[in-house]
């Protein structure tokens, strides 16, 4: 069988957790979805699962299960390799006042998980990848940035349009998420890739991400 990852033709020879093993409390085995995957694909974004992690997890707060999963997970690993992950994290930091502090945010780093995230979901529901005339977009709910009113204002109407569960028309599959405290996944878009596709993400029931895995027409030559 093929590998998960959108355009990858190679073999897939390993599994791939979706999402990783890591973002899960030690004993709550029963959420890890597992896709096939090749040996590049389920390596490449490793190093940048903790990072995700810790930005779900001080984004996701102060629910309860991101506290949890960020002192189990994250904390033991803010000092490892001199201090790399903390000195990440930390970079360009803005103090608020108030003990507040503004933490900045690699989107591309974010954007590269997510998307390998959403091949996986893709993959788990329908068994087949992504096709590579699919573009994705990963639009980020509970992050402060500088997009317009009116950039918005459209962010905020999709969160609403995609929050309740898809019609029969737009039911493209099931990928079998279980542990709902910790993540929930839906997927919008006709079976078979005859639409675009939407893939809602949702952590601890607080840091939503909107993946818009867009379908882009080929024109025929006459």
């Amino acid at each position: 069988m093929s590998c998960y990852f959108q355009g990858c033709r190679k073999v897939g020879t390993t599994r791939e957790h979706i999402p990783p093993r890591s973002f899960f409390p030690d004993g709550e085995k029963e959420q890890l979805m597992t896709v096939r995957s090749c040996e590049e694909h389920n390596n490449s974004k490793s190093k940048d699962d903790i990072y995700v992690l810790a930005q779900i997890c001080m984004n996701a707060s102060p629910s309860n299960r991101a506290r949890e999963v960020f002192q189990n997970k994250v904390a033991p690993q803010l000092e490892f390799n001199n201090g790399a992950l903390r000195k990440r994290l930390a970079k360009g930091a803005v103090n608020l006042g108030n003990g507040a502090v503004r933490y900045p945010v690699d989107v591309p780093r974010l954007d590269s998980f997510f998307t390998a995230l959403s091949c996986g979901v893709v993959f788990k529901s329908c068994g087949s990848a992504l096709p590579e005339n699919y573009k994705v977009k990963n639009i980020y709910h509970c992050l402060e940035g500088n997009s317009s009113p009116f950039l918005t204002a459209i962010e905020n109407g999709i969160d609403s349009f995609y929050s309740g569960e898809p019609m029969a028309l737009m039911e493209f599959g099931d990928p079998g998420a279980k542990n709902e405290r910790i993540y929930t996944v839906k997927v919008f878009g006709i079976p078979g890739f005859g639409s675009s596709i939407t893939v809602v993400h949702e952590f601890f029931g607080k840091f939503k991400v909107t993946s818009m895995l867009t379908h882009k027409l080929v024109m025929k030559s006459s």
